[in-house]
């Protein structure tokens, strides 16, 4: 992205006015797959009116020609907005397409020419949002005049919001719907991330990040938990655990080496300028991934914007934590139109309305009255003023019933669903619904449980279900008998793994290096027990030694050469029981550097794959 001088002053504004379903119009694409299903949800859930939704027929390809553009986009929204007063909101779904490609390169400005005027390409969206413009020059960029405005948007404005329901599937889309409504009505929780660069940066780029680092002023302001990272190395999101909001930049993608899984309401954004470059792939760019990702909001833009086409996180978050709703707090911190900004989420999600705290309090307590069992002379709770209490419930209600139909057939992919909804509702105080509606899984836990302390009977270190079930049941009832039993094992493992560590202490003193290594290894396996602990510590000491590392692998792999030899030939005459035995279990505390330590681990998967398919 190349760097933009100009400097913005941060307005601060009270909202007199807010955007509600009323303003909302609906576009759907009855060539793409899922694009009219999305469209139909989203009037449901948000209560849209019937007849502001329209379905265009154009291309399903994200990226189209301006004929196209002119021919099969255009004249069907702009026919509809330019007769109704009230739309205030263009509602794009899946399928409709996302950019406009440049049409004629030969009058493009240089960068030193300014690089903008002359270039037609931009998103879709960014065209959408001047339908009551009026002729405007399509080549270059529209100043947004509605740019850091203190006034919540109008008619008079003469601007239109545009967010996507769009995502890398059907159902990710759909998914934003739900989460923007759980979150907003609900509450979002967790701890949020902001990473900038830091202050060694010079021109536009340094002005950039001082803008961002403004986000954390408006998270303070919002009573936002957060972590700002000022590295200027982009971190691995799969680091984080729980992450809400983020915001960050700069690079092209990530490839995380874990898991990412945002909280439910998180607004995630990384400034790079083909973020969005494309939305329905989720390993490319930022925008698809940061969905996949369990986003419930994100926007990016599609083609090089500069970074004064970027919309400016600091007047966004501002605005967000004064009530906007993500759809204005988006556009009003958007500063070229006919250009290339991209948003996708729901318009209408507001994460923090005034008084949110006591709104999320008194939702809460009506979603439980009306989902649980209340006791005989219960006070009724007062529902007025909670426009979306029934959508909630429905939804609640929806994803328990699946869950109720699919235990009957598949427990196992029924438990999974549940543990996806506990993630989504966490922190929501939804404690006594999901007690209940997890009544039926009592059977299906307890036999899970037993077979855990099955498999860990056979081998005390094989706690890697276990360590997921503590993560995965908080708050079930079984959880007690988790916790018992974790005290348990933890004094059981010490035992074990304390004789381990005193003998790899022993043996490191005349560096016998390896048995010392595999001795700790596997003492340090035993994860609930202290001594595995002080283990991994004398692991990294030894490691520490780069001529313990060099025999270490020379040993491991002289020992192993011959197992996984032998192994493999039984496994090529199709007897994996016969290679499982001869590979044995020792393997798993050589060092792991070794190449045949690498090998028996690859030999290990596949015999293990073997066996179960029974050959």
């Amino acid at each position: 992205m190349r760097a933009y001088l100009g400097l913005l002053l941060l307005a601060f504004t009270t909202p007199l006015f807010a955007l509600d379903a009323s303003n909302v119009l609906i576009v759907a694409n009855d060539k793409a797959e899922g694009s009219v299903e999305i469209a139909e949800y989203y009037q449901k859930l948000r209560g849209v009116p019937e007849g502001q939704l329209i379905k265009i027929s154009a291309s399903d390809k994200e990226e189209i020609t301006r004929d196209e553009f002119n021919k099969d986009v255009l004249p069907a929204i702009k026919k509809y907005v330019l007769e109704h007063d009230n739309i205030l909101v263009i509602v794009p779904t899946r399928g409709v397409p996302l950019k406009v490609k440049e049409t004629d390169t030969s009058n493009d400005s240089n960068l030193q020419g300014g690089f903008i005027p002359g270039r037609d390409f931009a998103s879709v969206d960014g065209e959408l949002a001047l339908l009551r413009q009026g002729d405007y020059q399509i080549e270059g960029a529209f100043e947004n005049p509605w740019l850091n405005s203190e006034e919540r948007l109008t008619f008079e404005t003469k601007i239109l919001v545009v967010c996507r329901l769009d995502g890398p599937t059907v159902e990710i889309a759909k998914g934003l719907v739900e989460k923007a409504l759980l979150a907003e009505a609900l509450g979002c929780y967790g701890e949020s991330f902001l990473d900038t660069r830091g202050p060694n940066l010079e021109g536009g780029y340094k002005q950039r990040d001082d803008q961002m680092v403004k986000v954390a002023d408006a998270w303070k302001a919002g009573e936002i938990k957060f972590v700002h990272d000022t590295d200027p190395a982009v971190l691995d999101l799969s680091t984080r655990a729980e992450t809400l909001h983020y915001y960050g930049w700069y690079a092209g993608s990530q490839k995380p080496k874990g898991t990412v899984k945002f909280r439910t309401g998180g607004i995630c954004i990384h400034l790079h300028s083909f973020s969005a470059g494309t939305i329905r792939n989720p390993a490319n760019n930022w925008v698809g991934p940061l969905l996949s990702w369990n986003a419930t909001c994100s926007y990016g833009t599609v083609y090089e914007p500069l970074t004064v086409g970027f919309p400016y996180e600091h007047i966004f978050w501002d605005r967000l934590v004064k009530g906007w709703s993500f759809g204005e707090a988006g556009q009003v911190a958007n500063h070229l139109l006919s250009w290339q900004a991209v948003f996708c989420g729901d318009p209408l999600y507001t994460p923090y309305p005034a008084g949110h705290a006591e709104l999320h309090k008194r939702y809460r307590d009506a979603a439980l009255a009306r989902m649980v069992p209340q006791p005989e002379g219960a006070v009724p709770v007062n529902e007025d003023g909670l426009p979306l209490l029934t959508p909630v419930q429905q939804l609640l209600q929806a994803r328990a019933d699946d869950i109720k139909s699919l235990l009957r057939k598949e427990p196992k992919l029924a438990l999974e669903s549940f543990n996806d909804l506990r993630f989504l509702v966490s922190d929501m105080e939804l404690v006594t619904w999901l007690s209940e509606l997890s009544g039926p899984f009592n059977a299906e836990l307890e036999r899970r449980f037993d077979d855990i302390k099955r498999e860990i009977k056979e081998d005390i270190t094989n706690t890697a279900a276990f360590e997921r079930a503590l993560e995965d049941w908080k708050g079930l009832p079984i959880y007690a008998d988790l916790e018992k039993y974790k005290l348990e094992l933890a004094e059981e493992q010490e035992k074990e793994a304390a004789k381990l560590l005193k003998k790899a202490e022993s043996t490191n003193k005349p560096k016998k290096r390896l048995k010392a290594w595999m001795l700790a290894a596997e003492a340090a396996a035993h994860r609930f027990a202290e001594s595995g602990v002080a283990a991994q510590k004398l692991l990294d000491e030894i490691k520490a030694d780069a001529d313990a590392v060099t025999e270490m692998k020379a040993d491991s792999d002289k020992e192993l050469a011959p197992l996984v030899e032998k192994a493999q030939k039984e496994l090529d005459k199709g007897k994996p029981d016969r290679a499982a035995k001869a590979l044995g279990s020792e393997w798993r505390w050589h060092f792991p550097e070794g190449e045949q330590r690498k090998a028996a681990e690859a030999l290990h998967a596949k015999i293990t794959e073997a066996l179960a398919k029974g050959n």
